[in-house]
């Protein structure tokens, strides 16, 4: 085989490679959008799931948390997705939060909790417009995203919902 032939076989088998690891994580549930979670199951896990990173929050920094905004994302749609819901706390994570903020007691609070539940730990931190988060992904599509300005939003859930409306979760 020559230098040219072995440079074009490892190419091709490495994108091979590349095809068949991503096919097995899609299979496994990472990176995919995961199955549906059944409709009248869908608010009750959610309100535990909601209750215990509230709980691993105020562990950090004790705050008052108004919870709005639980309903169906997109009503009729044929992929239907649940919010949870928004928390805001009445304070910021931090008095001045930004770029480079010691997310470190939020991750050591949270992260066992989301792991509890299924949830990937909380990823790098992201930024848009002086807005900062955090956010971790976890099964039936749903996402997690803790602001430093005082926020928790859990939304994206993939619901089995016929129709898909609010009155199907019974909100």
């Amino acid at each position: 085989m020559t230098e040219r032939s072995r440079a074009r076989h490892a190419r091709s088998t490495g994108r091979a490679a590349t095809a068949a690891l991503g096919a097995l994580l899609l299979v496994a549930g990472c990176g995919g959008s995961g199955s549906p979670l059944p409709a009248e199951e869908a608010v009750a896990h959610y309100e535990d799931v909601s209750g215990d990173l509230l709980g691993a929050l105020d562990a950090v920094r004790p705050l008052t948390w108004e919870h709005r905004a639980q309903e169906i994302l997109e009503p009729g749609a044929e992929d239907c997705r649940y919010q949870a819901g928004i928390w805001e706390a009445d304070a910021a994570l931090y008095p001045e939060p930004g770029q480079g903020m010691d997310w470190e007691p939020w991750r050591t609070a949270v992260d066992p909790v989301l792991e509890e539940h299924g949830f990937e730990a909380l990823g790098r931190e992201q930024s848009s417009g002086g807005e900062y988060w955090l956010e971790s992904q976890g099964p039936h599509g749903a996402r997690i995203v803790l602001e430093s300005r005082g926020s928790l939003r859990i939304t994206d859930v993939r619901v089995d919902a016929e129709p898909c409306e609010d009155a199907a979760l019974g909100l």
